[in-house]
């Protein structure tokens, strides 16, 4: 793995260039940009995963931010949000509080938006939908 150091600020970000391929586990502070194949987990408290167009990724991920513009098998948790580029084909279960996903992406598995997405509305769209499930359960 190449790691650069940008000139604008101290931030770091790795780089998995095509025609590597890393078996095992990533962990990463800032930024990592996938151009060729990883398996096994990646991780990173607050950083962002970008899985290029040639990115190859069957992992289990959990960091910050991740952005898929490749493949991708295995399931995700992101902190902030998860974006789905055109380009991409994934198969696997999300976990995030915000999801954008572009038209023309190819995406098989199910997305878990919990407490940390509620969080995010406004008070009176939280009361609202706790008084609509009041009033079917109490139906």
């Amino acid at each position: 793995m190449k790691l650069v150091k940008s000139n604008g600020n101290d931030s770091a970000f790795g780089l998995l260039g095509k025609g590597v391929s890393v078996i095992g586990d990533i962990r990463f502070e800032d930024k990592l940009h996938v151009e060729g194949k990883v398996v096994g987990k990646v991780a990173s408290e607050k950083g962002t995963l970008i899985i290029e167009e040639s990115g190859r990724v069957e992992a289990q991920i959990d960091v910050g931010v991740c952005i898929i513009r490749g493949s991708l098998e295995g399931n995700v948790k992101a902190r902030s949000r998860i974006e789905i580029h055109k380009t991409s084909r994934i198969r696997g279960d999300m976990t995030t509080p915000v999801l954008l996903v572009e038209e023309g992406a190819v995406f098989n598995g199910t997305v878990g938006m919990g407490q940390e997405a509620e969080a995010r509305l406004p008070e009176e769209i939280q009361s609202t939908d706790s008084e609509e499930r009041l009033r079917v359960k109490g139906a």
